[in-house]
């Protein structure tokens, strides 16, 4: 899947990352669309300390794609 990708601050790159594993529990979501808030600013300028690279973004809406098990294994 394609990423954007804060190499450090004033870097981006748009990136090939492999699809996350399905955990327990966890579901799987397209990403239909996303938006740049102010900390993703903050972050990309350096002015929030964070470890990089990492991929920005918390405003966003999907589809499920996928739901793994939720049931305990006994």
């Amino acid at each position: 899947m394609k990423a954007i990708i804060v190499n450090g601050p004033g870097s981006l790159s748009l990136c090939e990352v492999p699809v996350p594993a399905l955990k327990k529990g966890w579901v799987l979501i397209r990403v239909e669309a996303a938006a740049i808030c102010a900390t993703d600013l903050e972050v990309f300028s350096g002015r929030i300390p964070v470890k990089y690279p990492l991929i920005p973004g918390h405003e966003w809406s999907g589809v499920v794609e996928a739901a793994a098990d939720t049931e305990d294994e006994h």
